[in-house]
């Protein structure tokens, strides 16, 4: 099911202070306060939509709900997710873990982070659907995580960088204040960026052992959400996608950065009748496949991005995965974009 954890809900209902009559807002989602207090309790997406949009209507043009929600959460909130979080060493570790385990608590948008140059990106990637609401929960997705990582930091914390996807109608005045910046709309994809050193400095309670303890759990609830047997494979993938800007991972990189040993992951992939050399090429072929819809990088950019030393070996691997050269993959999906507008 596509949807989102109550907590959204319950903290944009609290912030909607032109609409004194909550329970109206309660019946729109179908739930009720007494399930609030339960962040695994989900609401679907499309009446979450409704609801920021019902609220947004009693404030528009100056719309401040949804930044007074991001403001107000906190990593307790959201159980052993948030517990997790604020234990993490730095920023960028907990980024590098945490993506994966988002889906508990929002199964719309799935996440992912990694360095890009001299910055390092928090993006979210979600159903482009064109309504009010779908574009106010994806602020207020970013503005959240922004909120968690200054409560395990400083609140000065300010990003490089904030670039949203859509075109937005209204006030950004409290986006403005929230960020400490003014947004990019019309993006490639929705996204926070950071300085690297903002993401390697030490956070403030962060806890080395409690950390794993808590990664551990997480992982115990992922295998209950997924299918154990496809998950592997997945967060195989999804290791290797994290670690191709810096080239080609080993086997020992992925699998320490799994929490396994290196034979426990052969020894797994194995019994899956899968490689780790194919898995490492479809992770290049998946990354480079989202580089060229999504973004503006250059070939070159692609090619670096994805673990290739020279353009021309990544444009020979390109082709052999998908039977046309970048550039003509590139240029076929602009004029699919072309003609469906």
């Amino acid at each position: 099911m596509t949807a989102v954890s109550i907590i959204y809900a319950r903290k944009q209902i609290e912030h909607a202070e032109w609409l004194p009559d909550k329970a109206a807002l309660w019946e729109l989602i179908g739930l009720t306060p007494e399930l609030a207090s339960d962040p695994t309790v989900m609401v679907p997406v499309a009446a979450y939509h409704d609801l920021m949009e019902v609220i947004a209507e009693s404030e528009f043009p100056d719309l401040k709900f949804h930044m007074k929600t991001c403001r107000s959460m906190r990593c307790d909130e959201f159980g052993v997710f948030g517990l997790a979080f604020k234990s993490a060493p730095t920023l960028r570790q907990g980024f590098q873990r945490i993506w994966r385990y988002v889906r508990l608590h929002n199964r719309v948008a799935d996440f992912s982070a990694g360095q890009e140059g001299d910055r390092y990106c928090w993006s979210m990637q979600a159903p482009n659907v064109d309504r009010l609401g779908n574009y106010l929960s994806r602020e207020a997705a970013m503005g959240t995580t922004l909120t968690l990582c200054r409560e395990t930091t400083t609140q000065d914390l300010q990003p490089r960088h904030v670039q949203f996807m859509h075109e937005r109608e209204g006030s950004i005045d409290a986006l403005v204040e929230h960020f400490g910046c003014v947004p990019e709309f019309g993006a490639q994809s929705d996204a926070l960026h950071f300085d690297v050193e903002q993401v390697d400095q030490p956070c403030t309670i962060g806890d080395p052992a409690i950390w794993s303890f808590l990664i551990s759990h997480l992982d115990q609830e992922m295998e209950k959400e997924c299918d154990p047997e496809k998950n592997f494979e997945t967060q195989v993938v999804e290791e290797i996608t994290k670690l191709l800007s810096g080239g080609v991972p080993q086997l020992s990189d992925v699998s320490k950065s799994m929490g396994l040993g290196g034979r426990t992951l052969q020894r797994r992939l194995s019994e899956r009748g899968q490689s780790f050399q194919s898995l490492t090429d479809e992770a290049r072929r998946q990354l480079a496949q989202q580089l060229i819809r999504s973004s503006s990088y250059s070939f070159s950019e692609i090619a670096f991005l994805t673990g290739f030393s020279e353009q021309s070996a990544f444009s020979r691997a390109f082709k052999r995965w998908s039977g046309q050269t970048p550039k003509a993959y590139r240029g076929a999906l602009r004029e699919r974009v072309a003609a469906e507008t």
